[in-house]
């Protein structure tokens, strides 16, 4: 028999226990081909053209999602690897050379592969269709999902995957080198050291944890961020990181030390046979669960932002867009024939119209740190009452040499930027009194908006030409995709328009970019997010699956000595728990915090979204926690 009928038939007789290893091949392969066709999906990329071209966000996530398939895969291989050294001692105990068995190793990785590789692509091709009407659905277009097969998403899927599974049979192959048939017999013999009890390092913990969340909290017009800017954020970072480090390292020791203490408590069951565990088997899981952890608070975090950006897409757009529509009239005719089409939707009655006089004219605006020179929307008082006045706002006076100005697209809303500062318009001054986060007219990144006194106004009127802003704001909003459609084309078909002068903006095109922008947000960090969780669980489920591998021997002693099977999965479902639970108790307040931040930064309602994120990812974990007992139960009860 050759070696690769060997491989091939230690693959077919244990099945079972290859499985362990074939199920996170094929489930990274069916994600990232999944993904890779959508980036080169011709109907998403066509639909899109609000967004410009979709293909560098998903290329820059596809990077990321082939670097942890890649980790997550080489995890897998290596606790695979580590289970069966004893299996590969005693081939070289029958006499195999060690060239043979890494000869043998390397077929078992490469059969197991391909095979994957296949089922893998299969699988994704079946999907691939789902999750495109999902994509679609998230980003509001009203297309239907056709079924197609990209042959680049293949070709670059075949290519990774091949590089992947050639990399790690060759680390198979040379594993038989590294290790001593010694070692390799008593692999599952080598004790741990117990974590060390360090109060300094507990205190230190709470400390750095202590001041990257104040600092995080700390308003944007503090003393802190205007002197440091952007590098007190860095700082209240690297606080965290080293406190959460700190913290799964000293704090979990401490608290277990303490127990021990506690004789009532620590010799009650069998809680004297968990805590002893935790405590020899902390430090082989401290540098994974701090890994964990960390990308668990950047994946709460990130989704979290997401799904809250999605929620307020709405809210966004009426803020930055009060108007349906607006636009600068050219003629009487182009206005008739607009107004025509608007009332003769049943679907969007007018709630009021109205026609803006304002004056265009270049401002200096170096004196508010912004720009220098402008363009500058001026409006009158009377003109600013008026508006303001049909869109329910209360308006104040403009003294002389004075203006109003509005929040120009901003997100930091905590911040004003303009109060007591001064633009120059024809070589006159005026003094910012008062700066208005709520806009009277569309946000455009064109043009700076401003309120002046009417006798200034007056004055600046003699030198520049008088124009007119036609205005709309009328029912259901949401739904002006057809409207639009037929005014813009009368509007630029049917009618020459000066470009340099014609501002046309609406609600309906402000929403729609918005969806389009969070739905693909939404799904590409929705997918990261969950194969980071899935990934980041199976990678602590292998790891205590590899413990109670080890702990065979121990179990079995304790069964003689008369520890019924009752006790014994109690036992298990003790030291599992603070595992599973230590990386969330993190990452939990860190992602609160960051959350935190950015919903008072931005003025954002996010605590929904971010409430809903970390239920999901708590039953997510919760399914991964009673799978890994009921695994581990299997393992030493056997």
């Amino acid at each position: 028999m050759t070696l690769f009928n060997l491989a091939k038939k230690n693959i077919k007789l244990n099945t079972k226990d290859y499985l362990l290893y074939f199920y996170p091949m094929v489930f990274s392969i069916v994600i990232y081909f999944t993904f890779v066709s959508l980036q080169y999906n011709k109907q998403i990329n066509e639909s899109a053209t609000a967004l410009g071209k979709v293909q560098p966000a998903f290329m820059a996530a596809s990077v990321l999602l082939l670097l942890f398939s890649a980790i997550f895969i080489w995890y897998s291989n290596d606790f695979f690897v580590r289970k069966r050294k004893k299996e590969v001692a005693l081939y070289s105990l029958f006499g195999m050379r060690k060239k043979q068995v890494g000869k043998l190793l390397f077929y078992e990785n490469l059969i197991m592969g391909i095979v994957a590789l296949g089922i893998g692509m299969a699988i994704g091709v079946l999907l691939s269709k789902l999750f495109t009407m999902l994509l679609i659905r998230l980003m509001g277009f009203s297309i239907i999902a056709n079924f197609e097969i990209s042959s680049e998403a293949v070709i670059q899927t075949l290519i990774v995957f091949i590089v992947i599974i050639v990399v790690t049979s060759i680390h198979n192959y040379r594993m038989i080198y590294r290790y001593t048939l010694l070692d390799l017999l008593k692999a599952d013999k080598q004790g741990e050291k117990q974590l060390k009890v360090s109060i300094v390092a507990a205190i230190a913990s709470i400390l750095a944890l202590g001041v990257g969340y104040t600092v995080l909290l700390q308003p944007s017009n503090s003393g802190i961020y205007k002197e440091y800017g952007f590098g007190a954020v860095l700082f209240s970072l690297l606080m965290i990181l080293i406190g959460s480090f700190l913290f799964i390292r000293s704090v979990f020791a401490v608290l277990l030390e303490r127990m021990k203490k506690i004789k009532g408590l620590y010799f009650k069951g069998v809680n004297l046979i968990s805590v002893s565990h935790l405590r020899f088997r902390m430090k082989g899981n401290t540098v994974i669960l701090s890994m964990i952890a960390l990308l668990s608070t950047v994946t709460l975090f990130v989704l979290g932002a997401i799904f809250g950006l999605h929620h307020n897409v709405t809210a966004m757009a009426e803020s930055n867009y009060p108007l349906s529509l607006m636009y600068t009239s050219q003629n009487s005719e182009m206005d008739a024939a607009v107004d025509k089409i608007i009332k003769s939707s049943k679907q969007h009655k007018i709630v009021f119209s109205d026609r803006v006089e304002y004056l265009q004219v270049e401002g200096d605006l170096s004196a508010t740190g912004r720009w220098n020179r402008f363009p500058v929307i001026l409006l009158s008082e009377k003109e600013y009452r008026r508006i303001a006045g049909n869109m329910g706002k209360q308006s104040e006076g403009v003294g002389k040499d004075r203006a109003i100005v509005f929040n120009d697209g901003n997100m930091n809303q905590q911040n004003d930027p303009y109060t007591g500062k001064t633009i120059t318009i024809l070589n006159q001054k005026f003094t910012i009194h008062k700066y208005e986060e709520k806009l009277v007219l569309n946000q455009n990144y064109y043009v700076f908006p401003m309120v002046i006194n009417d006798a200034n106004y007056e004055q600046i009127k003699e030198h520049v030409t008088t124009k007119e802003m036609q205005v709309y704001k009328v029912k259901n909003e949401k739904s002006m995709e057809t409207l639009m459609k037929e005014i813009q084309d009368v509007v630029f078909k049917d009618f020459e328009v000066d470009q340099d002068s014609m501002i046309f903006s609406s609600f309906f095109y402000e929403y729609q970019q918005g969806v389009q922008s969070y739905g693909l947000l939404i799904f590409i960090g929705g997918f990261l997010g969950i194969v980071f969780l899935l990934a980041t669980g199976s990678m602590l489920h292998y790891k205590q699956l590899t413990e109670a591998s080890a702990d065979q021997g121990r179990y079995d002693i304790l069964r003689k000595i008369g520890m019924s099977r009752k006790q014994t999965q109690s036992t298990i479902a003790k030291q599992l728990l603070p595992v599973f639970l230590l990386p969330l108790v993190i990452a939990i307040p860190n992602s609160s915090f960051l959350i935190t931040a950015l919903a008072r930064f931005s003025e954002m309602n996010l605590l929904l979204p971010f409430l809903s994120t970390i239920a999901i990812y708590m039953a997510i974990y919760l399914v991964y926690y009673f799978i890994t007992l009921r695994k581990y139960n299997v393992i030493v009860n056997r």
